[in-house]
C-alpha cells in the first residue's frame, strides 16, 4: 500500500510543490527549496525522470526509460572472460594494462557504440544493460543524466575551452551486475537488504558510465571547446547556467567525453577484486565516436605504499598518448581519474590553503564505498577529510574559510570553500589510499557496498530520503546551493562562490 501510494503521489509532485511554496510568502530560494525537498519525500524507486518532460513539439525524439527488470538469477560463472585471456590469465600489471585496456573496451563495444551514437534505436531492456533505482528525481527525461560536476578553463589550460561547463552522468549495469541490484533492493526496491553480502557484485561484472559536457553558456551551446572538436552531441533536458542558478529546463546539448568501464575481477586484481578503465574523448585519433574513445588509464588498486606523490604507481597505468585535456585532471600522485571524477579540490591542510590540488582517484573515491544502517548515512565522506559535527543543512565534512581554519557549524556562519583536510601523505590521509576488497567497509559499524559509489552515495541517500524521517535536510545531490554554498554533485566537494 505504501508503494501505490507513493505511486500516486509521483503524479502530484510538480503541483503539490507549488502548494507548498504558494502556502505562505517565502524568498525564491524557500520556494525551490521546498519544492526540491517535496519531490525527494515524494520520489518513487522506478520512476524515469524528475516530472520534467519536454514537450513533443520542442523534442520529438526518445526519452529514457529506467531498466529494472533485473535478472533475479546468478548467471553461470564467467569463464575466459577476454580481458583475462589478454594478459594469460595472469595479474594485471603496468606492462601488460594496455592490452587489458583494448580488451575490456572491445568486451562492451556494441552496447556502447549503440548507446552513444544511435540513442535513436537504443532499447536497454534488448542490450541487457539495466539501471539502478531511486535517482528518477534527478534524472533529466532524455537521456536519464543526473548532474555532477562543473567546471572552467582553470581546471584545463591550454586547452581552447572558452566556457564554463557543467556534466552530467548516466549508469548502466550488466546482467551479472544487475543480479546485485536485484539481490540488494529486491522487488519493490522500498526495503533493501541492508548488509555486505547483498551488495557484493560477482566476477566478471561490469558497470559503465556516460559523462556528458554542456556549457553553461546560452551563446554557446557547441563548438565551445577545441577539444571536443567532432564529439557525439547529446541531448538533454537541463537548465541551462551554473549550479546554484536552478534555471528552468530547455533541451540543450552536450558532448560525451568520458566513458568509465570498472570491472569485478579478483583474478587479475586480487587486492581489490577490481580494475577501474577511463575513457576519454580524442579527436585526433581515426575512426567513428567510440574509436575516438581512448583510455585515459587503468587503475586496480590504490598504491598504499605511494605516500609521496613523486613515487611510482605499481597498480595504475596511464596512457602516455591520452589526450592533454584528460591528463590535467589526474588525481594525487597522478592515480586514474578522468575530466569528470573531481580528484582536484581546493583544501586547507594545518592552516594552508591548496587550490585545485589533486586529494583523490577513482579507486580512493570508490573505496569509502559502505553505508551504515544505524545511522542512515556515509560515516566518511569521498575525500580525504575530517567529519563535520551534525548539524541541518551543513556538509558531513569539516570545512575551512578563506584563513585555511576550520569554520564550525552554526546558525550564524555558512560552509567555507575549503575542504579542512589531512596533511598529504599523512597516515591520516593514507585512510583513502588503502588495498581492501569490497566486502571490507571503512569504518566499522558500516556494511561494504563493493566499490559502488552509486549504492551509497546516490541510491540508499535518495531511498532514506523519501522514506525515512520527514525533517531531513537537503542532501549533497541537488543543483541549490545548501547554506549559501555549492557543492560539486559527483564528489560533494565545495564549488567556488
Amino acid at each position: 500500500m505504501k508503494t501505490l501510494n507513493r505511486l500516486a503521489l509521483a503524479c502530484l509532485v510538480l503541483p503539490a510543490a507549488i502548494a507548498v511554496a504558494q502556502a505562505a510568502p517565502q524568498t525564491p530560494f524557500g520556494r525551490e527549496l521546498a519544492q526540491t525537498l517535496h519531490a525527494l519525500r515524494t520520489a518513487t524507486p522506478y520512476q524515469n525522470n524528475n516530472g520534467v518532460v519536454p514537450p513533443h513539439s520542442v523534442y520529438p525524439g526518445p526519452l529514457f526509460t529506467l531498466n529494472h527488470a533485473w535478472p533475479t538469477q546468478a548467471l553461470p560463472p564467467l569463464t575466459n572472460a577476454p580481458w583475462q585471456a589478454a594478459i594469460q590469465n595472469g595479474k594485471i600489471t603496468p606492462q601488460n594494462a594496455p592490452a587489458y585496456a583494448a580488451a575490456l573496451k572491445a568486451a562492451v563495444a556494441d552496447n556502447a557504440r549503440n548507446l552513444i551514437m544511435h540513442y535513436d534505436t537504443w532499447d536497454a531492456a534488448k542490450a541487457g544493460w539495466y539501471n539502478e533505482p531511486w535517482l528518477g528525481s534527478l534524472r533529466e527525461a532524455i537521456h536519464g543524466t543526473y548532474a555532477a560536476g562543473e567546471f572552467n578553463s582553470s581546471s584545463f589550460p591550454g586547452t581552447g575551452l572558452r566556457v564554463q561547463f557543467n556534466t552530467n552522468v548516466v549508469t548502466y549495469y550488466d546482467a551479472r551486475a544487475a543480479y546485485t541490484l536485484s539481490k540488494f533492493w529486491g522487488t519493490s526496491a522500498m526495503k533493501p537488504n541492508l548488509n555486505t553480502q547483498s551488495a557484493q557484485f560477482p566476477e566478471g561484472s561490469i558497470v559503465v558510465k556516460a559523462a556528458v559536457f554542456a556549457s553553461e553558456d546560452q551563446k554557446n551551446p557547441l563548438n565551445w571547446w577545441d577539444a571536443m572538436n567532432g564529439a557525439q552531441a547529446w541531448n538533454m533536458y537541463i537548465g541551462v547556467g551554473p549550479s546554484g542558478s536552478n534555471p528552468p529546463p530547455q533541451v540543450w546539448p552536450g558532448y560525451v567525453a568520458q566513458f568509465d568501464i570498472i570491472v569485478k575481477d579478483s583474478q587479475s586484481s586480487p587486492k581489490t577484486g577490481w580494475v577501474f578503465m577511463t575513457l576519454v574523448y580524442d579527436s585526433s585519433t581515426p575512426g567513428d565516436v567510440w574509436d575516438k574513445m581512448v583510455p585515459l588509464g587503468v587503475q586496480w588498486g590504490n598504491d598504499p605504499e605511494a605516500t609521496d606523490p613523486t613515487m611510482p604507481l605499481q597498480e595504475a597505468w596511464n596512457n602516455p598518448k591520452a589526450p592533454l585535456y584528460s591528463t590535467q585532471t589526474l588525481g594525487w600522485g597522478n592515480r586514474l581519474s578522468g575530466p569528470n571524477d573531481g580528484a582536484r579540490n581546493d583544501i586547507a591542510a594545518n592552516g594552508i590553503i591548496m587550490k585545485n590540488a589533486p586529494d583523490s582517484g577513482c579507486m580512493s573515491c570508490h573505496s569509502t564505498s559502505q553505508w551504515n544502517g544505524n545511522l542512515h548515512k556515509m560515516v566518511t565522506f569521498l575525500l580525504p577529510s575530517y567529519p563535520a559535527p551534525a548539524f541541518p543543512n551543513w556538509p558531513p565534512f569539516l570545512s575551512c574559510g578563506d584563513d585555511g581554519k576550520p569554520i564550525q557549524p552554526s546558525k550564524k556562519t555558512n560552509p567555507g570553500n575549503y575542504i579542512c583536510s589531512p596533511v598529504p601523505g599523512s597516515s591520516e590521509w593514507m585512510k583513502w589510499f588503502q588495498d581492501r576488497h569490497g566486502d571490507q567497509p571503512m569504518d566499522a559499524g558500516s556494511f561494504a557496498t563493493d566499490f559502488d559509489e552509486v549504492f551509497s552515495f546516490k541510491s540508499l541517500k535518495l531511498w532514506w530520503q523519501a522514506v525515512g524521517p520527514a525533517n531531513q535536510g537537503l542532501p549533497l545531490l541537488t543543483r541549490l546551493p545548501i547554506n549559501g554554498q555549492r557543492y560539486n554533485l559527483y564528489t560533494g566537494a565545495p564549488l567556488k562562490n
